[in-house]
């Protein structure tokens, strides 16, 4: 006979989303009452239950994600992006996945791979250049400058040059700009949608369609119908994978970098495993899958500061596991910076260890106690494409240079949208060697 319990809690009702420390109190809460816990909301209704046991993450967001839409905090992020990829619901949302599946297949992201390097390299003569002069680098607005100008050029190629407000700035270096994403920063940031539908009507008057992923969007047809996807869904598409492709990547580099410094050591591995890499030379998806410490760093790097720190669904049905009734209406967060350091399948869990991400003992962890990009119909369509890039940039910045050590003193942590430092980080950096001197 099932039992339908509900979850232990705190007594004292709490909006979990609109605590300005909301990663700290879920923290606190998780360690008193469990992999399983539900906060009464002052200000609405329904509860907010709180999971990070695995097998109940893969029913949410796997097994029974059909009983699940996306949760609280989406419809601020629907102002900014409108109704892309990361928005959409339902039939629109599947038909939508499938047109820009293919774009995001590995032979379509290699064709990106000398885009990724030439921004790899500017950045490591940067870092070279303020070795020279004995100055610092602030690395958070270095990797998000690269990070964007990288992601713009894969979407506009050789338009991108005509996207600047006629004074001659790119218009859309306001996203690396200004991390803010307010209300103000949502009106800035849609009204460059009247550009891209610029450039979208002059490549179809010319009849000019080159490899990138705008050209992608204007020639998709759904299978069904034949029809192309509306302007304005492929403006907000655009958009979407403007922010999305940047975010994350642009704060992974920075943890990538912050940990690096921290522990010297791991950068050894590192650099042995480049001693054949030629940052002259565009990698293919096969020399990329030999540098698996290079992946390994990464892969770390995305456990304890994942940018995704949290995904929130909600339940439109009654849902049950393991004894609990998890009443429709429920708000549902699964948090990945708690998973990644659960004491019970990380061992020392609050240690950076790369190795930790070998073959061996990956095949032996959980598939659902770690979601850097998520997992199920949702997961996110760009992480191959993100790993691209994340792996020749630090192909190249390590074949170049190497972060002097700093201390281990945390870094405070901003949990908003995404993970990223509440203050900007600086690192000094010497050179690696002759490779880009």
């Amino acid at each position: 006979m099932r039992v339908d319990r509900l979850p232990p809690g705190p007594q004292t009702p709490l909006d979990l989303e609109r605590a300005d420390d909301k990663l700290q109190k879920m923290q606190v809460l998780w360690q008193r009452y469990g992999d399983c816990y539900r906060v009464r909301a002052a200000s609405r209704e329904a509860e907010t239950w709180v999971i990070t046991d695995p097998d109940w993450v893969r029913r949410v967001l796997v097994s029974n994600h059909r009983n699940y839409c996306k949760g609280i905090g989406i419809e601020r992020v629907r102002v900014l992006l409108g109704n892309g990829l990361m928005t959409s619901e339902g039939g629109q949302w599947r038909c939508q996945r499938r047109l820009l599946q293919a774009a995001f297949h590995k032979p379509r992201i290699e064709v990106y791979f000398d885009i990724f390097l030439q921004q790899a390299k500017k950045l490591a003569d940067r870092c070279l250049a303020a070795a020279r002069d004995g100055q610092a680098v602030n690395i958070t607005a270095a990797v998000s400058e690269s990070a964007l100008t990288a992601v713009l050029q894969t979407l506009f190629s050789e338009d991108l040059a005509s996207l600047d407000d006629g004074a001659g700035q790119a218009v859309f270096q306001l996203v690396s700009a200004d991390s803010r994403r307010d209300l103000q920063f949502a009106v800035r940031f849609r009204a460059l949608g009247s550009l891209i539908q610029k450039v979208m009507d002059n490549r179809r008057r010319e009849q000019r369609f080159p490899a990138d992923l705008l050209s992608h969007c204007l020639l998709a047809r759904d299978k069904a119908s034949g029809e192309p996807m509306p302007d304005k869904q492929i403006i907000d598409e655009v958009l979407t994978l403007i922010v999305a492709g940047h975010e994350t990547t642009a704060a992974s580099l920075n943890w990538v970098w912050y940990l690096l410094a921290s522990h010297p050591e791991s950068l050894q591995p590192v650099r042995a495993a480049l001693l054949n890499f030629d940052p002259d030379h565009v990698p293919d998806w096969p020399s990329l899958a030999q540098l698996q410490a290079l992946t390994q760093v990464i892969k770390e790097a995305l456990r304890l500061y994942p940018p995704g720190w949290l995904y929130t669904r909600r339940a439109l049905h009654d849902d049950h596991y393991n004894g609990y009734r998890l009443p429709a209406g429920s708000d549902v967060f699964v948090s990945s910076w708690l998973l990644h350091r659960h004491p019970q399948f990380w061992d020392q869990p609050d240690t950076f260890m790369p190795e930790r991400f070998s073959p061996a003992q990956e095949s032996q962890r959980h598939r659902y106690v770690y979601l850097p990009f998520s997992a199920g119909p949702r997961h996110c369509i760009g992480e191959s494409f993100a790993m691209a890039e994340m792996m020749i940039h630090l192909a190249v910045m390590a074949k170049c240079v190497q972060p002097e050590p700093i201390s281990d003193k945390a870094v405070r942590l901003s949990a908003d949208v995404n993970l990223r430092p509440r203050e900007p980080l600086y690192l000094k950096f010497k050179p690696a060697g002759s490779a880009c001197v």
